[in-house]
């Protein structure tokens, strides 16, 4: 079989070598090139078998419009690749007669398969055209490529599901009865994707009418239990279809992203929290600070309060019971404060042993009474370390014409004066 040439527009050096590796080891042969304005000239100058057009490129020209004065030229299949999901890409893409999209982190296996999948379709379209006076020969192909398709589809790593134009579906692979956790094939064809309940409720199943109503595609993305009791994070790439098996239709691929969104959310949650006391870092709490900060002046009224505490002689603890001891007097103390403020108070770990709490909406008496409290129960924490836990607290309430930065200078100057009348007490202004 004639090896395929694949144009591979990408300006990153790093995602285009670790895609144009991947396809030469599956038997393509690949030229890369980095804007559109150059993607444009290959395409035209040589014998180019598919594109895969990244949306986002260097230069004056992005994807989209470099695969329209392809298309203008050539009858090329494009295979688009981008990162960015939003609702004003995918209207974009409609515009444009691509054979695939794929998001860039997914598996290179779900990539392969769209690309095969693109050329024989492409391929069923060139021979369409060239046997459209032969009617028996032309059946004869299509029915052959269709064999291929199903094969290839039966087979692809990711889940396919086919509908018809009432929601029934009337072809699943082995892959999507695996994501869905369900017993057979006949099972699945039971469903329909307009009705089925977990799409319902969701919205999902009246937006993939819409897509089929308007001809036109979508990526998905869900929290989804199947009727099996399979639960999985899901990717629906949702394709009405017109070709030559079926005269309406759609076809869905399925992903299961649901590693992809545990590695994320645990990226979010290191990127915002502590790792020793699990509360925010410092970095999370500036940001909920400015939020609450430009909320407030927004308003034109409202108020907030913001409390520093630092624990008194924490450096004598380390010192004489060793630093594992300190990290539990850390998290003990964390744990005890947490106890006392409120769900919506935003409690950080400033650095060290210094910690910071932002009170959303209330002024400077009602947060020195809860941090009040808060020290008060510091004081009598069983830590086994020392006799007692003290901290020395400052405490202010925002005030009109000033900054971020000079809310958390002014609770700092208050706590060092707390350090400077004895510690384990607090001043506020």
């Amino acid at each position: 079989m004639k090896q395929k040439n694949i144009l591979l527009v990408e300006d990153s050096r790093l995602s285009s070598k670790i895609i144009s590796d991947s396809l030469i080891e599956n038997g393509y042969k690949v030229e890369i090139v980095d804007t559109g304005e150059a993607a444009v000239k290959k395409a035209c100058n040589s014998l180019t078998d598919l594109i895969i057009m990244d949306i986002e490129l260097a230069g004056c020209m992005n994807g989209i419009v470099a695969a329209h004065k392809i298309l203008e030229r050539m009858d090329i299949p494009i295979v688009f690749l981008t990162g960015n999901a939003s609702k004003e890409i995918f209207q974009e893409l409609t515009t444009v007669q691509a054979y695939g999209f794929v998001l860039k982190g997914t598996n290179g296996f779900s990539l392969l398969s769209t690309i095969e999948m693109a050329l024989t379709l492409h391929e069923e379209k060139k021979q369409t055209k060239v046997y459209n006076n032969e009617l028996t020969k032309a059946h004869e192909e299509l029915e052959a490529s269709r064999k291929e398709y199903l094969e290839l589809a039966e087979n692809a790593p990711v889940g396919i599901l086919k509908c018809d134009n009432n929601g029934n579906i009337i072809f699943v692979n082995q892959s999507a009865l695996e994501i869905l956790g369900s017993p057979s094939a006949e099972e699945t064809k039971k469903i329909n994707i307009f009705t089925i309940p977990a799409l319902v409720h969701c919205g999902l199943s009246d937006q993939l009418k819409k897509c089929m109503m308007d001809n036109v595609h979508g990526i998905y993305e869900m929290n989804y239990e199947s009727k099996w009791g399979k639960k999985t994070y899901i990717r629906l790439h949702f394709k009405p279809f017109t070709g030559p098996y079926n005269s309406n239709g759609a076809q869905l691929i399925i992903d299961d992203i649901t590693e992809q969104k545990l590695l994320e959310e645990k990226l979010r949650i290191l990127s915002s929290t502590d790792p020793l006391t699990s509360i925010y870092n410092r970095r999370y709490f500036v940001k909920k600070l400015e939020e609450e900060f430009h909320r407030v002046q927004k308003q034109g009224s409202g108020t907030f309060s913001v409390a520093l505490l630092d624990i008194d002689h924490f450096k004598s603890i380390n010192d004489y019971f060793g630093h594992h001891a300190g990290d539990n007097v850390l998290i003990k103390l964390t744990e005890t404060i947490n106890n006392r403020i409120r769900k919506i108070d935003c409690f950080a770990r400033w650095g060290g042993e210094e910690f910071i709490i932002l009170f959303p909406g209330i002024k400077l008496a009602e947060a020195k009474l809860l941090i009040e409290e808060a020290r008060n129960s510091i004081s009598k924490m069983d830590t086994l370390v020392a006799n007692s836990i003290t901290v020395s607290i400052g405490v202010t309430e925002y005030c009109a014409n000033e900054t971020v930065d000079s809310i958390i200078q002014r609770a700092d100057n208050l706590m060092y004066e707390a350090k400077n009348a004895g510690r384990n007490c607090v001043r506020s202004c």
